[in-house]
């Protein structure tokens, strides 16, 4: 913790008044944090050298962190953003998924 910071809680007494005022000093960035998030997954792309769980792990990891921000994001959106983002490699398999409409979850 910066000293700046510590000086400025040096009064506080309990772990609930520390996150008040943590959250009205650094409260306001929610909407910023939540932009460079949703940056995150709509810019990932899986390289040549990923595995696909690999990949499906960082997107998740992604979907997580932007939810922590307040975003929400459905199953069919997430199925989407993931597919979109594979290798060109997975150009047959994603135009035979979106052509069929097919309806798989996340976990399928």
């Amino acid at each position: 913790m910066s000293n700046t910071l510590r000086m400025n809680l040096e009064d506080v007494e309990t772990a609930y008044d520390i996150m008040e005022q943590l959250q009205e000093m650094f409260g306001h960035n929610y909407g910023q944090a939540r932009f460079e998030t949703n940056k995150k997954y709509a810019n990932a792309r899986m390289t040549l050298t990923m595995h696909v769980r690999d990949h499906f792990m960082k997107m998740t990891n992604y979907f997580q962190e932007a939810e922590l921000h307040g975003a929400t994001i459905d199953e069919e959106n997430r199925v989407g953003l993931i597919l979109n983002s594979l290798a060109p490699t997975f150009l047959t398999f994603t135009t035979n998924y979106f052509l069929n409409k097919m309806n798989y979850g996340m976990t399928q």
